[in-house]
């Protein structure tokens, strides 16, 4: 149940090959090498289930035009918005992509994220999304947060191809694009993909052994909700426009929910997803960055917070939606839990009590980051 806090006070835990093995008070491993953790809190890993992190450019003049009351589909429509830092990632070469987005893993986990979901979708092409999903794929690779990689080309309609055209070739990156990535997402919303452009392309995805996910009813009931209520997604993400008959049904359908607050906050937007409402009709809810040049952060600590002070989430529901759920919304059952069998991923804070991570804000409170059994310095 979200929020339900098991509590081990004064307790070790034991670890090996990369899986915990014991948890209890005094335990008896005198040749293992040990982390001193006294007066501190050991917590799961954060699992960060929505990014955008590998990315090319800057954004930050828009800010100064959504404070002059310019709107997100505005800013897109004038070629600014996802279409920028499309083109910027396009110019971008491998290597320099690699670099940029590289600090961005690292922050990441150096803020105590230990699994990281990653997604395409700004290149808008068939090589540059690919480009993307092979930097994803080399994160990965850095011995830092684990990387999940998701095909997500259905981000934005690019403007030197017609509407019809893209969705053709979109189907057509599938086989390619389901070499590098687990997953394919669809943001489906009034500005970017239809109800019927987005099932058909989630129906492609799924001939092509992806698994799915959607953006949806971000700015408004947008009928995406539904749509992955429908197609069974693995999470749907956003939700601030989601009715309570759409709410039930993704619940129904086993599908998390992703909340994003970030993405408001960067908006200047009051609109936040109705998290107490998602609770009440028992919908498994998961926290995430949205690390994205519109909504730039790599913290999930930050996250959470924006969920008890913005959402109204408990400390301990937003420490269960930041961890469990986050490793359930990407089919990874083996973490998010610190008990016997599951796998070591796990932060030493520097707190007195898990609520603090909330409670005190601003501040990084990881001190030892532990990824699979392994203490990662970013």
């Amino acid at each position: 149940m979200l929020g339900r806090i098991e509590l081990h006070t004064r307790s070790d835990v034991a670890i090996r090959n990369g899986r915990i093995v014991e948890v209890g008070r005094k335990l008896d491993y005198p040749d293992a090498e040990t982390i001193d953790a006294r007066g501190k809190v050991i917590v799961p890993g954060f699992v960060d289930p929505h990014t955008h992190l590998v990315w090319a450019g800057s954004r930050e003049h828009e800010l100064e035009w959504k404070l002059q009351g310019r709107s997100y589909q505005d800013i897109l429509s004038d070629g600014g918005g996802i279409l920028r830092t499309v083109r910027e990632t396009r110019a971008a070469d491998e290597e320099e992509l690699r670099e940029q987005s590289l600090k961005r893993l690292r922050n990441a986990t150096r803020t105590g994220t230990t699994t990281i979901e990653i997604k395409s979708g700004y290149g808008l092409q068939r090589e540059e999304e690919l480009k993307q999903l092979r930097v994803a794929r080399w994160l990965g690779e850095q011995e830092l947060a684990e990387v999940v990689s998701t095909f997500m080309g259905a981000h934005a309609l690019p403007d030197d191809t017609s509407r019809g055209e893209y969705l053709e070739q979109l189907e057509q990156m599938l086989p390619d694009a389901a070499e590098l990535a687990e997953y394919c997402d669809v943001f489906c919303e009034e500005g970017a993909f239809t109800v019927d452009e987005s099932r058909r392309l989630l129906e492609a995805a799924r001939e092509a052994g992806m698994g799915l996910r959607i953006h949806a009813d971000e700015f408004g009931d947008s009928g995406g909700g539904a749509l992955g209520a429908e197609m069974g997604v693995a999470s749907a993400d956003h939700l601030a426009g989601s009715t309570l008959e759409t709410i039930e049904a993704l619940r129904d359908a086993g599908t998390t929910g992703i909340l994003l607050p970030g993405t408001p906050l960067a908006l200047l937007s009051s609109e936040f997803a109705p998290a107490r409402k998602m609770v009440a009709a028992g919908l498994p809810l998961a926290l995430a960055t949205d690390c994205n040049p519109n909504c730039y952060t790599e913290s999930m600590q930050m996250v959470m917070q924006l969920a008890v002070f913005r959402m109204g989430l408990t400390p301990g529901e937003a420490l269960t939606a930041a961890t469990l759920n986050g490793a359930l919304a990407l089919g990874r059952s083996n973490r998010g839990a610190i008990a016997p069998g599951w796998r070591a991923d796990l932060l030493v804070c520097d707190v007195p009590d898990y609520r603090h991570l909330t409670y005190h804000f601003g501040i990084n409170h990881v001190e030892t980051v532990i990824i699979g059994g392994r203490v990662v310095n970013a």
